[in-house]
């Protein structure tokens, strides 16, 4: 998929803690030094514009998320930023996930495995395989707003906090959590379909619809019921119209 990684985004303010905490799902007074927690940025519905990580520097945050929403991130806050005096910038560098992160980059662990981040292509960690193997999605511009925190199972890597003050969509995920209301969320699927893409919704071989969230050759991430077994889970080629 094109500009299939990373982008470093920079947001700086005079205000910046409580701008950025107002509008990301994480708990910015939980973050630790040296790093990268788990973030989401929603919308008033509470679907999820874009995720990744979320980094602390001296004068200023850093959030790391797919390329392909970097625009969809600026245009949903810029509104609230002009209002906050912040400022977000945005690095024409890709960046990229490494199993071999630099004694200075941020870390990440996932699965009893260390992570990081990096601009040396050499270094990178094919990104696909990385969201199939943690089990991490990262929404891209075909899923971006399409599903509730829950749904892609962030919770499970606290990548929401249940407990800081309000953020944009937060009564709507709340709701959700604390009634049970969540139908939907994230299984590992295999398939033999070399046709699928990001998006997709398709069906898998007990019938049931999923929407493709992250691919390569053989498995994909996919959002489907709750209700399904996951249990060796495949995707057939019919896609849903």
């Amino acid at each position: 998929m094109l500009n299939n990684h990373l982008s470093y985004v920079t947001v700086m303010g005079p205000n910046l803690r409580t701008f950025l905490q107002g509008y990301i799902t994480c708990d910015l007074d939980a973050i630790q030094p040296d790093t990268a927690m788990p973030m989401a940025i929603t919308e008033i519905k509470g679907r999820v514009v874009a995720n990744g990580w979320v980094i602390e520097k001296t004068d200023h945050f850093v959030l790391l998320v797919h390329a392909s929403v970097v625009d969809i991130v600026q245009q949903h806050l810029l509104p609230y930023m002009r209002f906050a005096r912040c400022e977000l910038s945005i690095d024409s560098q890709p960046f990229y996930i490494t199993q071999n992160p630099a004694a200075e980059s941020a870390k990440v662990s996932l699965k009893e495995q260390e992570y990081g981040f990096t601009d040396q292509k050499s270094l990178a960690y094919d990104i696909d395989v990385f969201q199939i193997e943690t089990g991490y999605a990262l929404v891209t511009e075909a899923t971006s707003g399409k599903f509730l925190p829950q749904m892609l199972n962030l919770t499970d890597f606290d990548a929401v906090s249940f407990s800081k003050g309000c953020y944009l969509g937060q009564e709507v995920v709340a709701r959700a959590e604390h009634r049970g209301a969540v139908k939907r969320r994230l299984f590992v699927a295999s398939h033999d379909n070399g046709n699928l893409s990001l998006g997709d919704q398709v069906r898998t071989q007990t019938g049931d619809k999923a929407v493709i969230v992250a691919q390569n050759a053989e498995s994909a991430l996919v959002v489907a019921s709750t209700s399904s077994d996951g249990n060796d889970m495949k995707l057939v080629s019919e896609q849903v119209t």
